[in-house]
């Protein structure tokens, strides 16, 4: 069927339904009409009126059928239908108004729910993440003997040689889980969602500040402390100086300094905000022993490079690393996972069966 026959038939449809009435009254008067015409030839073949009418009648078939046929072809009776359970609906409803008002309470309810879990699932899984290319992101973890499906932070060394040892990743960071952080200073003392992290994170991440820059290599080295914060906490700290940069205020009885201010947006990690960053040297020879397993790996693969390719190569750098440090790295691997199901995985297992309880109350 064409586009200009299927327009048509539509259009005789939907005409059909509107003018159910006069619809209905010519479907009368054709079938009423037909059904004389066969008496009448009935009749000229030598039958009585009785018998003509009765011989008319078993060979065109039971009428009613033949009416709800004839509808079902020249209108949509689905949507007749619906109207009409709707309309019953509604008398009902209307002459039971504590039903009705149990009825549209429970609805707001279920509704209202429904739309606040999908709201949260698409911001956390369907959402890409607010990042420079967020699909070449990978999340990289520790795994045990044993345990190939586990996910363990990996030990700063090892993260450090991936780093140094990778081919198929552009860049290795490392970022800590938030951590509640005291802060003092102006007179004032608080506490602050900081983050740990490398100073190539942000680069990794590609993302700027608004204001001044962030960490360098050399500034994760030194005694004295620098940070980056978040537009919230720079509005909230500092109402949003914007000579806010080369001040200090102290970071867990470190004296820090601001050299940057992440723009709006930037900051929501692990699932809630964040306040500030603080560098962290991973080739520290205090991190050497291959036993602080607190910071989480991000890596960027190059362009073309996938994630197959990289989880081979990180099985081969993960049993390199274990030739060489059998007592901290045997029965080691690592696993290589896309970085937004690394950050909210939680958000489907958590949310999923709720939206179905939720679903299935309504």
């Amino acid at each position: 069927m064409n586009m200009s026959a299927w327009r048509t038939k539509t259009w005789l449809r939907l005409k059909a339904l509107a003018h159910r009435g006069a619809f209905d009254r010519d479907l009368e008067d054709e079938i009423a009409f037909h059904l004389a015409m066969r008496e009448r030839k009935q009749q000229s073949l030598g039958l009585s009126a009785d018998a003509a009418r009765y011989n008319t009648r078993r060979r065109f078939g039971n009428v009613a059928l033949i009416k709800e046929d004839t509808r079902e072809m020249r209108t949509f009776t689905l949507l007749e239908t619906f109207w009409q359970d709707l309309g019953y609906a509604a008398r009902t409803l209307r002459k039971s108004p504590a039903f009705l008002a149990v009825v549209a309470l429970s609805l707001a309810l279920g509704i209202g729910a429904n739309s606040t879990i999908y709201s949260v699932l698409n911001a956390v899984l369907y959402r890409p993440l607010p990042y420079r290319e967020p699909n070449r992101l990978m999340a990289i973890s520790e795994t045990e003997a044993g345990r190939p499906d586990a996910e363990n932070p990996p030990a700063i060394a090892d993260a450090a040689d991936w780093r140094k040892q990778s081919r198929v990743f552009e860049d290795i960071a490392l970022t800590s889980f938030t951590e509640a952080t005291p802060l003092a200073g102006d007179g004032r003392a608080e506490q602050a969602r900081a983050q740990y992290v490398t100073a190539n994170f942000f680069h990794l991440l590609g993302a700027d500040p608004m204001l001044g820059r962030v960490f360098t290599a050399s500034e994760a080295q030194d005694l004295t402390q620098t940070v980056v914060i978040s537009s919230p906490f720079w509005k909230r700290r500092f109402n949003g100086d914007p000579g806010v940069l080369g001040k200090t205020f102290k970071v867990s009885g470190v004296l820090s300094t601001v050299v940057g201010v992440m723009p709006p947006g930037f900051g929501s990690f692990y699932g809630g905000p964040l306040d500030l960053w603080v560098p962290i040297d991973a080739d520290s020879a205090r991190y050497s022993e291959r036993k602080d397993h607190w910071l989480m790996a991000i890596g960027r693969l190059k362009p073309g490079a996938t994630r197959s390719q990289a989880q081979l190569e990180m099985g081969m750098i993960a049993r390199r690393l274990e030739q060489a440090y059998p007592v901290t790295n045997k029965g080691e691997g690592a696993k290589v996972a896309p970085l937004h199901d690394a950050l909210y995985r939680w958000a489907g297992r958590d949310l999923y069966p709720l939206l179905g309880r939720w679903c299935s109350c309504c």
